[in-house]
């Protein structure tokens, strides 16, 4: 069963252990995700995308949290790009799903990121792949986040239609210049009424230089006070009281993310809106 709670707006990071400067002097290693917890109330496992983590790693995350908190986890490549073998595809993300079990068990499963990579483009296979997800998947609440344009320029609506029908949701993002990143258009719409997924990855304001530069740049990035108002706006134009809302900051530079975070957070509860 899903974990996911309707109404609740939680904000924090992708990881925990590289954020410089957020620990106090001495926190040792293991001893991060807890403080980190006692600050922010989800975080993005991104190391899941690169390598498995054994089920009982994620036991000693969920020991290590207090009740409330979220774990969402960025799902392995091999199940975000497509083999050519449709059943070895379903065997991966059958073991996708049943890995994160203690986190369900615990109550800290806030759902699966699965990024389609800039070399899955839209094809009818691909399409396909979105169903597989959802089969191998069950209930679980699932973001699809695009990094080929033609998913969400040439090929829209038939995208944001394909979501729909399987309750997945579309990452909303923060890219005001997604063209000249090379990036797909954003989507404004929530594909899965459930769940709303903000993926904030710094703005793009480098004006015309290389796209290394410009990912580089996009990490460095500090959110004046004004932007992080228009995220706030952008968060509660999206959320109700059947909607989970998840906001992850990604601006990988030092404590970007933290303080991002921590930051929206208060400008949500300055609001009257409460965000844990």
């Amino acid at each position: 069963m899903s974990s996911i709670e309707a109404g609740q707006i939680r904000v924090g990071t992708a990881n925990w252990s590289d954020h410089t400067g957020f620990y106090p002097r001495g926190t040792k290693s293991g001893e991060r995700l807890t403080y980190y917890a006692s600050r922010l109330g989800v975080v993005e496992v991104n190391a899941s995308f690169y390598r498995r983590i054994d089920p009982l790693v994620y036991a000693q995350w969920a020991e290590q949290t207090p009740d409330g908190f979220r774990f969402l986890v960025k799902a392995h490549r091999a199940v975000a790009n497509p083999p050519r073998d449709v059943g070895l595809a379903a065997e991966y993300i059958k073991n996708q799903y049943k890995g994160v079990q203690s986190l369900r068990e615990a109550g800290k499963f806030g759902g699966f990121l699965v990024q389609l990579g800039a070399n899955v483009r839209p094809r009818p296979e691909t399409f396909e792949h979105l169903s597989s997800l959802r089969d191998g998947l069950g209930d679980d609440p699932v973001a699809i986040e695009f990094r080929h344009p033609g998913w969400l320029d040439d090929r829209r609506e038939e995208t944001l239609d394909r979501l729909r029908t399987l309750r997945l949701a579309a990452v909303i993002a923060d890219e005001p210049n997604a063209a000249a990143a090379g990036l797909p258009e954003p989507v404004d719409e929530l594909t899965a009424p459930a769940l709303a997924y903000h993926r904030f990855m710094g703005r793009d304001v480098a004006g015309e230089v290389s796209a290394r530069e410009r990912r580089a740049l996009r990490a460095e990035h500090v959110y004046t006070a004004k932007e992080i108002a228009e995220l706030a706006d952008v968060v509660t134009a999206r959320h109700g009281p059947g909607t989970a809302s998840y906001v992850i900051f990604f601006n990988k530079t030092g404590p970007n993310r933290v303080e991002a975070a921590i930051r929206l957070r208060a400008e949500l509860e300055g609001r009257g809106i409460a965000a844990s």
